[in-house]
């Protein structure tokens, strides 16, 4: 009677067990069914009431806030929110139709801003308010500059690459710039290759140089290179490094770098004429690969390293902005586009327009239907590993229910 109840027993906890089990596994099953992990969430909007038509910079301070400058046809204007993306504080700091485009968050807590004003390039040093404490305006000689990237020396003065031309389109030079704290110049050179450079970004070295990406033209007609320039703390060449400008690679735009976690850089714009290129170099500047991706007269214009590789901000046309995903050796893995979603392109690509955000997901600021667009997206949320959790108490309860009755009827226990 004893081995009837003792069958009777396992079966019908086994039974239960099979049953509860079953239960938590579909249930996970279809969460992780409903997750897409080779894609990026849908856009969610931060704020929709920002000043201006086009947003180029974005940043998040430590407190989880954010700061960003954008710009319209009246003026330029530099915009804080909280960490819950309601607006704190909008400040003009120039008014026209040219644009600073160009934003650095500074070590006093206050804001740099850079661009063109007039053909001048003018600097405007603002406090952690947004209030204007000083601008600046500098002639390089030129017909025609372009502001293209700031950075704040170690020293607490700036560094800036400009691009000067004799007339419009036509070749021109780098003017690698530095002043002080207080905005006055205290030295300028210009670097020029055979023929023509346009700079692109400028990455802070270790050592207090810098490393600056450009597009280096050739006497071959229509032929140019992707180019590494390597200069001391004092705006000296110390020596570069170029790529392309030969068979399928012979004509491309470098819209900028970034710094890799292995010691190298990955160079980011694309081919003329033929789709986005990507070139990533070692500490040394040797290429170790390169990939082209999408469509013809597209361009990457902001990327990313992240633990999966690469994350490309793609300029596909006047209209749509996409997002690549790459593994660590470039090849694609999955891509996104936003409708009606616009970025600066060409000379004036460079912005820190794509940043990680705290917790987790990217930062994006743009321009959508003619209205500055700042947005959240992320990966969708992990499966739900508290299912596994409650699995295993099941799987445990189960077991006990199956033990203890025969436990008990063998002298264990009370």
């Amino acid at each position: 009677m004893w081995l009837t109840n003792k069958v009777a027993q396992i079966l019908f906890a086994t039974l239960i067990s099979a049953l509860l089990i079953s239960s938590v596994v579909v249930v996970t099953f279809a969460d992780l069914g409903t997750q897409n992990f080779n894609e990026l969430s849908p856009p969610v909007e931060l704020n929709n009431a920002l000043p201006g038509a086009t947003g180029y910079n974005v940043y998040q301070l430590e407190d989880g806030s954010l700061v960003l400058n954008s710009a319209n046809q009246t003026g330029t204007y530099l915009t804080k929110l909280d960490a819950n993306n309601q607006i704190l504080w909008t400040q003009l700091i120039h008014g026209g139709q040219d644009s600073l485009t160009h934003l650095v968050v500074l070590q006093d807590g206050g804001f740099l801003l850079g661009g063109i004003v007039n053909n001048r390039y003018v600097l405007a040093k603002t406090n952690s308010t947004g209030d204007v404490e000083w601008s600046k305006g500098f002639v390089s000689g030129a017909n025609v500059n372009y502001m293209m990237d700031i950075v704040e020396a170690d020293d607490g003065g700036f560094v800036w690459a400009g691009f000067g031309e004799p007339h419009i389109d036509g070749l021109g030079w780098i003017w690698f710039t530095k002043t002080d704290g207080a905005g006055n110049l205290l030295w300028s050179r210009n670097i020029s290759g055979p023929i023509s450079d346009c700079p692109s970004h400028i990455i802070k070295t270790g050592d207090g140089g810098y490393v600056l990406s450009d597009t280096a033209y050739s006497f071959v007609p229509d032929q140019a290179f992707f180019r590494l320039i390597r200069l001391d703390a004092e705006g000296n060449v110390l020596g570069n490094s170029s790529y392309g400008g030969y068979g399928y690679y012979y004509q491309p735009e470098c819209n900028g770098v970034i710094p890799t976690d292995d010691g190298g850089y990955l160079l980011l714009g694309y081919l003329w004429r033929k789709a986005a290129w990507i070139v990533k170099v070692d500490a040394d500047g040797e290429m170790m690969w390169n990939q082209t991706y999408g469509e013809s007269h597209c361009a990457i214009t902001a990327a990313l390293q992240t633990s999966q590789g690469y994350l490309l901000q793609e300029y596909l046309d006047g209209n749509r902005t996409g997002i690549i995903l790459t593994d660590h050796g470039g090849k694609l893995v999955w891509n996104t586009t936003f409708a009606n979603v616009t970025m600066p392109v060409g000379m004036e690509a460079n912005f820190h327009s794509l940043i990680n955000a705290q917790g987790g997901g990217y930062i994006m600021v743009g321009s959508k239907n003619d209205s500055t667009w700042l947005v959240k997206f992320d990966y969708p949320k992990e499966p739900k590993v508290w299912l596994w959790g409650v699995a295993a108490v099941l799987l445990f309860s189960a077991a006990s229910l199956t033990v203890m009755p025969f436990y008990k009827r063998n002298g264990g226990g009370t």
